[in-house]
């Protein structure tokens, strides 16, 4: 059972490897590529992008001439982008015209506000330059604060994080991304009380310091898809109670463990992982799968503190079904194997969209899941192996606009499942509302949006 949501979703993306694509017609040699409407963006980011270039000798069914579309698409710069061919200066040459609208990339990842039973209030953002100088180069970064209660041990909490980041390096097959991180946490756990209850005697805080940086080379295997292999850093500073305990609803105590070492450690690790992205539309699709996944090692062999390995993958799979509809199906899990610390397990906010999630690291809520199938997941927050699988209906309600491109509604519904040390109980997970795609990012109105921003 431990494998079973990881093996699926591993399944799933084998099972749409590379899909290639008929190549037919005439023998064709590309004579020039012209570009028009990137006013922002220089020539030599499309042109890297591209699976084609100037002297190529093509098919009119080449496959490349459709892919061609989505790599640019998948820069994430444009709205739109039309290719059409054009009768080149003599007989079996062309010229390939490539037209594209541009979208703000000035991006709004996240944005964190709420108040829970352990946080008055919480508020931050993540923000991203896509393009920056028009050069294909992305800086971004984010913060959050989160104030204190009175609960014990308890202090404001804070994160932060700077990337930098580049699909292409002058126009090759290979990327880079690296981030830096800085997170001041104070995280309750329940010492009383019933899973759901709120009261602040029923919780103590630890507090605990990370600094580290993440860096990472991207390889592009195909237009559509890349491996991505990196190393991470971390020290860690853990202010820990000597043995905290839980009273159950019996009066009996049960240890609570916090998965952190006392006093001063570290994180080291290297990881691997591959996706694959086949939207025509990555912002509000309606058709094709994204497939990524991920395996991390962290281990005392290479200067760190913590022996542990991390299995994650998604995959996430759409089907038109009307003029303006489409289902999808939603797949994602992970296995956490050895003594991972506590920010590497997997958290029921992770997983279950109606459970406050983490911002930058910070469990700013002791909310857990509502447990509509009374089996026993409401009291879990961690575990070493957990997913979900939902189905999701969307309907388009419009396309277009200068600076509001698109808004779809939706309604999703499906399972998920944390092993918190007893097994693997499965519980439900509902969410509907409202996605719109804008100049400044995509925009998530929904009930499980909301529940994990006010006191339950």
């Amino acid at each position: 059972m431990r494998w079973l949501v990881v093996v699926l979703v591993l399944f799933a993306g084998v099972a749409h490897a590379d899909e290639g694509g008929a190549d037919f017609g005439p023998v064709l040699t590309i004579e020039r590529i012209d570009l028009h409407g990137n006013h922002d963006t220089a020539d030599r980011v499309i042109l890297a992008a591209l699976p084609i270039q100037v002297g190529d000798v093509i098919r009119a069914g080449d496959p490349r001439l459709t892919t061609a579309r989505f790599k640019v698409l998948g820069l994430g710069f444009f709205r739109d982008v039309a290719l059409e061919l054009r009768r080149g200066s003599e007989r079996g040459k062309i010229i390939i015209d490539i037209a594209v609208e541009e979208r703000g990339t000035v991006v709004l990842n996240r944005l964190w506000f709420g108040t829970s039973a352990t946080s008055p209030w919480w508020f931050g953002a993540d923000v991203d330059q896509r393009n920056f100088l028009g050069l294909g180069i992305g800086v971004g970064g984010g913060a959050v604060y989160a104030g204190a209660t009175d609960i014990v041990g308890a202090r404001d909490q804070w994160a932060a994080e700077l990337r930098v980041f580049d699909s292409s390096i002058r126009g090759s097959r290979w990327g880079v991304m690296a981030s830096f991180t800085m997170v001041q946490a104070s995280e309750p756990y329940r010492v009383a009380g019933p899973y759901d209850g709120t009261a602040h005697a029923d919780f103590n805080a630890m507090s605990y310091r990370r600094i580290g940086d993440r860096v990472a080379a991207t390889y592009a295997l195909s237009p559509l898809s890349r491996i991505i292999i990196g190393a991470r850093g971390e020290l860690v500073h853990a202010e820990l109670p000597a043995a905290p305990m839980r009273m159950l609803g019996d009066g009996t105590f049960v240890p609570v463990p916090l998965d952190l070492k006392p006093g001063d450690s570290r994180v080291v690790s290297a990881s691997v992982g591959y996706d694959k992205d086949t939207r025509p539309d990555p912002a509000l699709p309606r058709e094709g799968w994204h497939f990524a996944s991920s395996v991390e090692l962290g281990s005392s062999v290479l200067g760190g503190s913590y022996d542990f390995a991390t299995i994650l993958a998604r995959y996430d799979r759409w089907w038109p079904v009307a003029r303006t509809q489409a289902i999808a199906v939603r797949l994602s899990g992970g296995v956490v194997l050895g003594d991972a610390p506590r920010f590497d397990r997997i958290y029921a906010g992770d997983i279950d969209r109606m459970v406050t999630p983490r911002a930058l690291g910070l469990v700013v809520a002791p909310n857990t899941s509502k447990e509509l199938l009374g089996t026993g997941l409401g009291g879990v927050q961690y575990g070493d192996a957990g997913g979900s699988a939902v189905v999701e209906w969307s309907n388009q309600l419009w396309r277009g606009g200068k600076h509001i491109y698109g808004g779809d509604i939706f309604v999703g519904g499906g399972l998920w499942a944390l092993d918190g040390g007893t097994g693997v109980p499965i519980d439900l997970v509902l969410d509907a509302g409202l996605r719109v795609d804008t100049d400044i990012g995509i925009f998530e109105l929904s009930i499980a949006n909301a529940l994990g921003r006010v006191p339950r």
